[in-house]
């Protein structure tokens, strides 16, 4: 998990001003230059964990958790806000996830699920070729579609051009 943005001591003062009734969730995230979202969060995770909740140690979440979220959802119609805070969960976002795997692929997917980014797709090599010999190995068709490839990349450089033209006053680029 990444380092926090805002430490306890911040999300706690935050708590304590906006349960003192000073101030609305959106005046408080206005005083303490913090988003008014993360704000509601850090209350609600409060109110159900004390300051557990705020200390953001949290542990990897199991696939029986995962599942245990997933049902709790659909058996007591907890929105995702409840539900990320009722159970600690870090953020919306996860549960999101969770949730469009459990369409996806039913309780099975979210078993299944891998920490992490997925690995960014890579290029092909060898989807364009570089030199003559094996230009002219290609079937007519192949070269019909390097011609398009060749074609659309050069209409896009002549827009970015064009556009980067235009960012500068008119000038052209140095």
């Amino acid at each position: 998990m990444g380092r926090q943005k805002h430490s306890l001591k911040t999300r706690l003062a935050v708590v304590n001003h906006y349960l003192a009734g000073k101030d609305g969730a959106r005046g408080t995230a206005a005083l303490f230059g913090v988003d008014r979202t993360s704000v509601r969060r850090w209350i609600r995770t409060y109110q159900y964990h004390g300051i557990d909740g705020l200390s953001g140690n949290r542990t990897a979440l199991s696939p029986e958790f995962r599942a245990a979220v997933i049902q709790a959802i659909i058996r007591d119609a907890l929105s995702i806000r409840e539900a990320t805070a009722r159970f600690n969960i870090s953020n919306e976002s996860v549960v999101l996830h969770w949730i469009n795997v459990y369409k996806e692929a039913g309780l099975t997917g979210l078993l299944n699920i891998k920490r992490g980014r997925a690995r960014q797709m890579t290029k092909e090599s060898g989807t364009h070729p570089q030199t003559d010999k094996e230009l002219e190995k290609l079937s007519p068709e192949e070269l019909r579609a390097e011609l398009r490839y060749l074609r659309a990349e050069n209409a896009y450089l002549k827009k970015l051009k064009a556009l980067v033209q235009s960012g500068k006053g008119g000038r052209k680029p140095e």
